[in-house]
């Protein structure tokens, strides 16, 4: 036998001691694996067998299951809050757009007192109830409110009208001025007439008691000469004619 032959059977044994060695070792130093779970440990130690493995299995498949309940159970209010959300939200964009251009079905309201939701005793909550509507929110003129833009609209509408009846108040302001002038030509003209037919007038009065005078003057002077024929044929000296 060579010297490589005797080392390798050498290194051979040796080998096969250390195995050995150490199958035993694994062998006196195995866990119980299928041993019961003990009910109590020391502090440090660490058992471990399949009983252990098993319970620990089931625990976790027990929480797994409470936990995919309750995940389940959590879906469902998810789902219904996102639902819920989804509904007011559409509802708050449609308020919204009343808000602008008012609601059809209300005559063009546009503001609504708000209705709150109800708790299971009956009281108001802090969530506007969208499936219910309020009256309608009125303004000064004892109205309701329209919406937004149609009152933008209107006061639009009313500025224009207010600016066509200004530019019709300086049309009638400056007709009235023109009115104004010819007013006082004619009421001096009128004046200027009424000083004619004063005149006149006068005249007319002073010759009409002129007239008057003469006649009773006439008649004074043929009375007095009826009273002297008179008095005279009495006395006897009836003067000739």
């Amino acid at each position: 036998m060579t010297l490589i032959g005797k080392l390798l059977a050498v290194l051979n044994l040796l080998i096969g001691l250390a195995l050995v060695t150490w199958a035993t070792s694994l062998y006196a130093q195995r866990p119980g694996w299928f041993d019961p779970a003990p009910e109590s440990y020391d502090k440090g130690s660490q058992p471990v067998n399949f009983a252990m493995v098993k319970a620990e299995v089931e625990s976790l498949a027990k929480s797994a299951d409470a936990a995919s309940g309750v995940w389940g159970a959590n879906l469902k209010v998810l789902e219904a809050a996102e639902a819920r959300r989804d509904k007011r939200r559409a509802e708050y964009a449609k308020r919204t757009e009343w808000a602008k251009t008012g609601n059809p079905g209300k005559g063009g309201a546009g503001f609504f007192e708000p209705v709150m939701e109800k708790d299971a005793g009956g009281k108001d909550t802090s969530f506007i109830d969208v499936d219910s509507l309020g009256k309608a929110i009125k303004g000064a003129d004892d109205q309701p409110l329209r919406g937004a833009d149609t009152l933008l609209k209107n006061f639009s509408d009313d500025v224009k009208t207010v600016s066509k009846l200004a530019m019709e108040i300086e049309k009638a302001r400056r007709d009235y001025a023109d009115l104004s002038k010819d007013i006082i030509l004619e009421e001096g003209r009128l004046l200027a007439m009424l000083t004619v037919r004063d005149s006149v007038l006068a005249e007319a009065f002073y010759l009409a008691t002129f007239e008057v005078n003469v006649y009773e003057t006439r008649e004074t002077v043929l009375r007095r000469k009826r009273q002297l024929i008179q008095r005279l044929t009495e006395l006897g000296g009836v003067p000739k004619k």
